[in-house]
């Protein structure tokens, strides 16, 4: 065979490969693409427990064995013809879907968390004043929702086992909020009829039968532990966000920046009233607030600030026509969100309004209530609010994560990106000019001592090095927390382990992206040019969205 036609068959079989390639990326994408797809229609869908008809325990290991099958079809999926925005789907959806699972296996809800069988949610939307529709339709989705309720319960005494204490209590609080709420709403309601009166009454006498099982039966069992345990804390660290760091490598980066933090609020108390403490100053710096009738209005003045700022400094590019609003919040939900939250832009709808929800002093609250309350919206923590939560804050987030034309993008959210670009921004709007004054400086600064002691109280609480009571303490002593919100806040960390980690941890991963982005191409000119980049690849663990915006090829795949 001449040198020629040697050179023509491996030419030839070179195309064979390629064509072999390109034959088999169509499957691996379409693969993908229907995986992707399902995560996408199961967000659509909304909460799991809204939709949910079967409450047995077979149920939920039902839904773990289907995610494990989806599992299954990512980690068969070869990334070999996958472009990189795909690979990274693919890896994004296996994190996901395998730390979701070994989490699920570890809690198990189904035996530890009683709460989670009491609609007490749904109840208060559909007891709400302002519910988007007629009587008659109300009426009947409470039919629907109570018509359920007994069996729903029923199935739960069968289920839980020996959960830890603390659920129990908190089960026992929605228990009686739940009967309240069931006992007032029902005198607001159009004339009901036989049927429906009895579906009531089955489903309130089942709400106190249950309530009697948990104080009874329930309370003196559980005995159960809400850690999630040092192995499965690292999963999720490097499972699902892919990072190169164990529980003890966080926690030292959490006490890293609470000391160097407390530092810097310390000297710009200095400033303010020199001699004192940094706590004791940020208490008198509350004194000045806007009165109970405008604080709505103090908001939307720094919001729109803090939009016109980011305009004209080109930090992030807007889309015409967005806004943000404020309103109250609605009165059915004031109780568990006294102070309001923030609404983002839908996914799906192409909206442009973001809403910024107040919870406002009430008549029927004493001197003493409303003052505290009102002391919680100083005028040095109002424009920080702004910032966070609207601009360059999570509004302009989701308006640019949704130019994204891939919905997966739009609907994942991880807390370690888009928790920690709320507190990146903060820090951003400081550097660039917006934020000004010491006591606003103090109010930020104070807020990122706040995130750093999440940080080493959720790392703490579930590995075992903290209990609950001196987590409480810690918020108490060290961030100035009311004993009662320290609570609260504690409460969240232990159901909901790593969230939280998501502000701090994020905000240093997304400024060492932000670092390594200027090395390689210079300081951005406008910054929009780098941050409009970023939030639209959204809301990924910073490792990969690390690698899609400043690598161009990657074959460097995790091994699943």
């Amino acid at each position: 065979m001449t040198i020629l036609s040697t050179r023509r068959a491996a030419l030839l079989m070179m195309m064979l490969i390629a064509c072999q390639h390109v034959l088999a990326a169509p499957a691996n994408v379409d693969q993908l693409q229907r995986l992707s797809a399902g995560f996408v229609d199961k967000y659509r869908k909304g909460s799991s427990e809204k939709e949910r008809e079967d409450w047995s325990a077979s149920s939920f290991l039902q839904e773990i064995e289907s995610q494990q099958e989806s599992l299954r079809q990512l980690q068969a999926i070869d990334p070999e013809g996958l472009g990189l925005e795909q690979d990274i789907d693919r890896r994004l959806l296996t994190g996901i879907a395998r730390s979701d699972i070994n989490t699920a296996q570890q809690q198990r809800r189904w035996e530890n968390d009683a709460a989670m069988y009491l609609p007490s949610s749904q109840l208060g939307q559909l007891f709400e004043p302002a519910f988007a529709g007629s009587g008659a339709q109300r009426l009947q989705q409470l039919s629907t929702l109570l018509s359920a309720l007994p069996e729903r319960l029923d199935q739960a005494r069968k289920n839980l086992k020996q959960p830890p204490r603390r659920f129990t209590e908190a089960a026992i609080f929605q228990a009686r909020r739940s009967l309240k709420t069931l006992a007032d709403g029902r005198a607001g309601l159009p004339a009901m009829n036989a049927e429906n009166t009895a579906v009531f009454d089955r489903a309130e006498a089942a709400l106190q039968d249950y309530l009697a099982f948990l104080e009874q039966d329930l309370l003196p069992r559980s005995t159960g532990s809400w850690q999630l345990g040092r192995e499965a804390y690292d999963f999720i660290l490097q499972k699902r966000w892919y990072m190169d760091a164990d529980a003890d490598q966080i926690l030292q980066r959490g006490r890293g920046a609470f000391a160097e933090t407390e530092a810097l609020a310390q000297a710009v108390a200095a400033r303010i009233q020199p001699g004192k403490h940094w706590t004791e100053v940020f208490e008198t710096l509350k004194d000045d607030h806007p009165p109970a009738d405008g604080i709505k209005q103090a908001y939307q003045q720094q919001m729109d600030a803090a939009r016109a700022f980011v305009i004209e400094n080109s930090v992030v590019t807007l889309p015409e026509g967005e806004r943000v609003i404020t309103i109250d919040t609605p009165p059915a939900m004031r109780r568990s969100s006294p102070f309001g939250t923030f609404q983002t832009a839908d996914p799906f709808d192409g909206g442009l309004e973001g809403r910024l929800i107040l919870t406002p002093i009430e008549a029927w609250m004493t001197p003493e209530q409303q003052a505290q309350r009102l002391r919680s919206h100083s005028t040095a923590w109002i424009p920080v609010i702004a910032v966070h939560e609207a601009y360059p804050g999570h509004h302009a987030q989701a308006l640019k994560v949704n130019e994204n034309p891939n919905l997966l993008r739009r609907v994942v959210s991880e807390s370690i990106f888009s928790e920690g670009w709320g507190l990146f921004t903060e820090e951003l709007m400081f550097e660039l000019g917006f934020l000004q004054g010491d006591d606003v400086r103090l109010t930020q600064l104070r807020n990122r001592l706040w995130r750093a002691a999440r940080v080493i109280l959720d790392v703490s609480l579930h590995t075992g090095q903290m209990s609950f009571d001196e987590a409480v303490e810690f918020l108490v002593e060290k961030v100035r927390f009311e004993p009662y919100a320290a609570e609260l806040e504690v409460g969240m960390y232990i159901r909901n382990p790593t969230y939280v980690l998501g502000y701090l941890i994020g905000m240093q991963e997304i400024e060492a992206i932000r670092a390594d982005y200027i090395a390689l191409h210079g300081e951005p000119q406008p910054p929009s040019e780098f941050y409009d980049r970023l939030l639209r690849i959204g809301s990924i663990p910073p490792a990969l969205l690390r690698e899609e915006l400043l690598t161009s090829n990657s074959t460097d795949h995790d091994p699943d």
